[in-house]
């Protein structure tokens, strides 16, 4: 007899639930989406209230599409993006809408935590720290709406809220804190002296104090949710951490030689290891944030999917939509269909994907988009093809980086939209010279709740049991390596522009917050 469990995801656009059997197999999918706004450029926010509304909806959506009764969910976990932050004041409420992960309005704190030389900053190769990460948003919100900070009695991340709003209980996950707060679990936590030096001493009176490691549980499913779902009250609810590193056990990528892809509106590359590496242009590598005893590593890429996204809403013309309604596809196969006829490297089109600034290597939230190379023969589908590989450029810059510091990288485990694409995910695999691997199920994060979920309700013993369990293989793609032989022109190209118009960029930046 099957065993059932729940996962919850809050992504950039929207909330999915997904309920899995013992083995890995999606029973019912539901999603609901919410808003972003961007008030200036360089911010991102949502709203707590919304994320309630979705969540309890895409719950309800998967309950109803899965044909079971929802008394035979055992357990549930969750996971977010991250760092999501949110305010909470004594009665648990939002005080403002959250700064979601893509926000780097705090790139001033950001520098500032930089030149503090803290010991911590080995998490970010004593090199840039990226203005997306905790302290520095928090910092932003002290310094330009007190008031917030000082009413705030909870300050924590979107997964924390999420198990919050499930169970009532106030914890921290691991994974979070790990990797965007400069939590050391082997050094006895936050790093105080670095908080102190930017001037936040005074918020961990505002943190929970309880810190949970992955699968572990948090608490149990409180009475209103259940009521509003038909969820069983008293279910365990397993401690999750961020999207991408949940995905990473949804991909089963936690052995020598993978790294995991997680790709949607950003790209996330990250692998474990077992061994501590810090080095500038790499985040970590951060112990226990995953598995205990293993050390993470990460790569990213702020905007990725998003840029195609934002070309396709914007640019893409009224001639081609109404050709894709009459071929009964969806716009973005059909450019997809166009782009796969132009040549590497399209024509001497070069992007760089720093729509919302760059993660790593360079870690530049000043940093711009950029399409190079313009001219009269250039279509849409050249541009479609053009941010698609600027997009591999930056993975494979990332790659590079890894592997100077002895990171092996034999294969690409890859999940989420984009993966929907072969000639994006050829791309990829050509750009960077590894083999690519594409998990039969595509909802990998979501799935990777799932495997927490089923560690929380007992049915598996660890994490590594339930994935190996649960992770079932697609596809692989080979690269082309004569394509990928002319694609490292294209890289270098892309390192050169970033080089070239850095500076610029951030006198352009500082400009316009002067104007603001």
């Amino acid at each position: 007899m099957s065993r059932y469990v729940l996962g919850i995801d809050a992504g950039t656009e929207s909330v999915r639930a997904a309920i899995f059997d013992e083995k890995g197999a999606c029973i019912s999918f539901g999603a609901s989406e919410y808003k972003t706004t961007h008030k200036h450029p360089g911010w991102a926010e949502e709203s707590v209230i919304e994320w309630e509304q979705a969540m309890i909806k895409a719950i309800n959506q998967a309950i109803a599409k899965s044909g079971l009764n929802p008394n035979v969910i055992e357990g549930l976990s969750v996971d977010g993006t991250t760092c999501t932050v949110v305010f909470l004041d004594s009665a648990g409420r939002p005080l403002r809408d959250a700064l979601i992960w893509m926000d780097v309005r705090a790139h001033q704190e950001a520098e500032e935590l930089a030149a503090t030389n803290d010991p911590a900053l080995k998490y970010v190769g004593f090199g840039n720290v990226s203005a997306e990460w905790f302290p520095c948003k928090v910092l932003w919100i002290k310094r330009h709406e007190p008031e917030i900070f000082a009413k705030a009695c909870t300050i924590f991340d979107l997964t924390d809220w999420l198990i919050y709003t499930l169970t009532g209980e106030r914890t921290i996950n691991i994974d979070t804190a790990s990797t965007r707060w400069f939590y050391d679990a082997t050094q006895g936590g936050l790093p105080i002296s670095l908080y102190e030096a930017v001037g936040l001493g005074d918020v961990f009176e505002k943190l929970p104090s309880r810190v949970m490691r992955l699968g572990e549980v948090a608490g149990t499913l409180r009475q209103e949710i259940a009521e509003k779902t038909g969820l069983k009250t008293g279910i365990p609810i397993a401690a999750g951490g961020g999207d991408a590193f949940i995905g990473l056990l949804g991909l089963n990528a936690i052995h020598p030689g993978q790294l995991s892809l997680i790709t949607g509106s950003s790209h996330v590359h990250i692998g474990l290891l077992d061994k501590e590496i810090h080095a500038p242009g790499i985040f970590g590598a951060y112990p226990d944030a995953v598995l205990p005893g293993k050390y993470l590593v990460e790569g990213g890429q702020v905007s990725t999917g998003s840029i195609l996204k934002w070309f396709k809403d914007h640019f893409v013309n009224g001639n081609l939509q109404q050709e894709a309604r009459q071929k009964g596809v969806d716009v973005y196969d059909l450019l997809g269909s166009m782009a796969q006829e132009i040549p590497p490297g399209s024509e001497g089109l070069i992007v760089l994907d720093h729509w919302q600034g760059n993660r790593t290597p360079w870690t530049d939230p000043t940093s711009r988009g950029v399409i190079r190379g313009l001219t009269l023969r250039h279509t849409p589908a050249y541009l479609f093809r053009a941010i698609m590989e600027g997009v591999a450029y930056g993975t494979s810059v990332i790659l590079d980086r890894m592997e100077q510091e002895g990171v092996s990288i034999n294969e690409l485990v890859i999940c989420g939209g984009p993966s929907k694409s072969d000639l994006w995910m050829q791309i990829h695999a050509d750009v960077t010279g590894k083999q690519v691997t594409i998990p039969k199920e595509q909802q990998a994060v979501v799935l990777g709740c799932a495997i927490l979920a089923t560690v929380g309700a007992g049915i598996y013993a660890s994490i590594e049991e339930a994935a190996g369990q649960m992770v079932k293989i697609e596809k692989v793609i080979a690269p082309d390596m004569s394509r990928h032989e002319e694609y490292r022109f294209y890289v270098e190209q892309y390192v050169k522009t970033y080089e070239a118009l850095k500076d610029e960029s951030r006198k352009t930046v500082h400009r316009l917050e002067q104007q603001r």
